[in-house]
C-alpha cells in the first residue's frame, strides 16, 4: 500500500486488558468521520435490497449487479433527498 501512495484505513481495535492508546483513539476518530458516508451507502444497499450477496458469477455481471444496486439505492434516496432540498436549512 505503501508504494502505491494508499493510507491505511483500518480502524484499530481493543483487546482485553489492552486499551487503545490516546493516539489509536485519535486516529480511529478522523478515520471514522470518511469511512462513516461510505459504510451507510453500502449497508442501505444491504439492507433493502440484500447487497451482501451476488448472485452471478463473472465480472461483467457482478459489475452490472453494483450498478443497478447503485441505481435502486439512489432511486429509493430521491425522494428525501428532493425533499430536503425544498426546504430551508433548520439544523
Amino acid at each position: 500500500m505503501k508504494t502505491r501512495g494508499i493510507k491505511n484505513g483500518i480502524l484499530n481495535k481493543a483487546v482485553k486488558n489492552k486499551p487503545l492508546s490516546p493516539r489509536q483513539l485519535a486516529r480511529n476518530k478522523a478515520i471514522s468521520k470518511a469511512s462513516f458516508v461510505v459504510e451507510r451507502t453500502f449497508d442501505g444497499q444491504q439492507r433493502w435490497f440484500g447487497g451482501k450477496i451476488l448472485r452471478y458469477q463473472g465480472l461483467a455481471k457482478a459489475h452490472a449487479w453494483h450498478i443497478l444496486l447503485a441505481v435502486a439505492y439512489n432511486l429509493r434516496r430521491l425522494p428525501r433527498l428532493y425533499v430536503e432540498s425544498l426546504l430551508p436549512n433548520i439544523w
